[in-house]
């Protein structure tokens, strides 16, 4: 059985690493290590770009995966360095056609498109009491522009109990010090998240429309609806893409002029196992290409 490393700097929360290493551990011995790790037994390595000019052994296949475009500041400057310097792969992966696109690449590598997906954890569980109004979960750092929501919310509704998950951002911890209903929940597990979600009433999906993040699959809102969250959120491309194809309650944040009453949200069971991870890995088609 070949050997399958994957190899990531443990700067992202990466939920697909769990979901790949259960795909394929059937199919291949499945390792994890850290870019200074020595990589040159392996058969087959798999990179979280990054930027990373590993030079393989002659057996190896390398795989780089750009599991999301560069964020700001200077975004699209560090998406086209990683473009013309980054090594070149046996295979390239990315979440859809549009990021591959933005990145330029010339030079005929491969391509396998891998779109965002959810664990079997992310389910309604019917009776759960609920203990905020408003939930959000994902990165909070300065390129989000998080406090541009958090305050229409609080204009429209003062006393919204508001929980935050993920690693919380200084600047947004010391804005909203003295509001006892703006609860920094900090960082916690993949498995715990389903269930915080399933407390809430509304789910905050806000993505500045802006490079690159407009193009990106929102995995929060797939995870919202899972649980069976209506969202109040900004609409970018991918948003408006997206709700054309699923009708969910989502309440555009920019036209919020009072709080809404939440109403039940449902997904179709076929429609949920689309979006699972398992199901997203066997659509990009790794096995018509892996050795």
């Amino acid at each position: 059985m070949k050997s399958l490393c994957f190899v990531h700097q443990d700067k992202a929360q990466l939920p697909e690493l769990d979901a790949y290493t259960e795909y394929f551990s059937t199919k291949y011995r499945v390792f994890i290590e850290k870019p200074q790790a020595d990589l040159g037994s392996y058969d087959i390595v798999w990179f979280f770009m990054g930027c990373f000019r590993y030079q393989p052994q002659r057996h190896q296949f390398i795989v780089h995966e750009y599991a999301s475009l560069s964020t700001p500041p200077m975004a699209w400057l560090k998406d086209k360095l990683k473009s013309r310097f980054n090594s070149r792969p046996n295979l390239r992966v990315f979440q859809n056609a549009q990021q591959s696109s933005l990145l330029q690449f010339r030079d005929n590598v491969p391509v396998r498109y891998r779109d965002m997906g959810l664990s079997g954890d992310f389910v309604i569980r019917p009776g759960t009491e609920k203990q905020c109004d408003l939930i959000y979960v994902g990165t909070m750092d300065k390129s989000r522009r998080l406090e541009q929501a958090l305050d229409i919310i609080l204009s429209v509704k003062p006393d919204t109990s508001i929980w935050l998950v993920g690693n919380p951002a200084s600047y947004l911890q010391k804005r909203y010090q003295h509001y006892a209903n703006v609860r920094f929940i900090g960082k916690v597990s993949n498995k715990q998240i389903p269930l915080l979600l399933n407390q809430a009433r509304f789910g905050l999906n806000y993505v500045p429309d802006i490079y690159p993040y407009q193009f990106q699959t929102s995995t929060k809102l797939l995870e919202y609806a899972a649980c069976g969250l209506p969202v109040i959120g900004n609409r970018t491309a991918w948003v408006n893409s997206f709700l054309a194809k699923h009708k969910l309650q989502y309440h555009d944040i920019n036209q919020l002029k009072i709080w809404p009453t939440p109403g039940a949200v449902t997904v179709a069971s076929e429609v949920l196992q689309s979006w699972s991870w398992q199901q997203r890995i066997a659509d990009a088609g790794f096995e018509t290409i892996l050795p």
